[in-house]
């Protein structure tokens, strides 16, 4: 129903739910046009859903389009997972990476890394949302992570000059160096000089000084993968 024949239960039911859900924001409209009994009801819809998510992450967003709140759009479906932060990462991890790379992508592009210089720090962040120790990632589901990364930092921050291939190959030698400084059977870390020598073959146009930063920043606050 409009706003305007909303009673103030439904209106606070309404304002709960996009409280705990951001995505009931985004697609307000399309919500208020359907005749729900109570947007109480709404509200244990979108709770059971995640609580299936939990359990079952296909079976959690079929629930949510089975009660017409989710289409199937893979654009869709990425808003609602990446605006709803309860969900666990281990399920989230599979869905995006196992079942549905279609919506990884559209996932990676909601992401906004525009004027964030410190590529580390920027890297750090996104795989926090995909713990590899906590998913239990492979070599091949981390690489798709940094091909997506790299491409969406790529397009938000052109007047860096980094190309996709330039960043991805960066996060590929900061990953490494941080294996390097937290693995204990490496007794020689890498050195500065050593890092930006082996890095520089792979990232042509970079400069020493932007290398040396990137170093300086695993050394001092720690690996990217978590």
């Amino acid at each position: 129903p409009p706003w305007s024949d909303m009673t103030e239960d439904d209106i606070l039911w309404f304002n709960l739910v996009k409280s705990e859900w951001k995505y009931a924001k985004y697609v307000q409209d399309r919500i208020l046009e359907q005749s729900w009994q109570s947007f109480k009801k709404l509200y244990l819809i979108m709770d059971e859903a995640q609580l299936i998510f939990s359990v079952n992450p296909l079976k959690g967003i079929e629930y949510l389009q089975d009660h017409r709140i989710l289409s199937e759009d893979a654009s869709d479906i990425a808003l609602y997972l990446h605006t709803t932060e309860k969900l666990r990462k281990e399920e989230l991890c599979n869905y995006l990476l196992q079942h549905r790379p279609d919506v990884l992508e559209d996932y990676v592009k909601l992401e906004d890394y525009s004027n964030q210089s410190v590529l580390p720090n920027v890297l750090r962040n996104f795989l926090t949302k995909f713990p590899a120790k906590q998913c239990n990632l492979d070599k091949e589901q981390l690489g798709l992570l940094l091909i997506k990364f790299s491409l969406r930092y790529s397009e938000c921050n052109p007047q860096a000059g980094l190309s996709q291939d330039i960043v991805y190959n960066i996060c590929c030698s900061l990953m490494l160096l941080g294996y390097d400084f937290t693995h204990p059977l490496i007794k020689n870390k890498m050195s500065k000089r050593e890092f930006i020598r082996n890095t520089r073959e792979v990232t042509p146009g970079v400069s020493n000084d932007y290398l040396g930063h990137m170093y300086d920043n695993i050394y001092l606050i720690g690996p990217v993968v978590r």
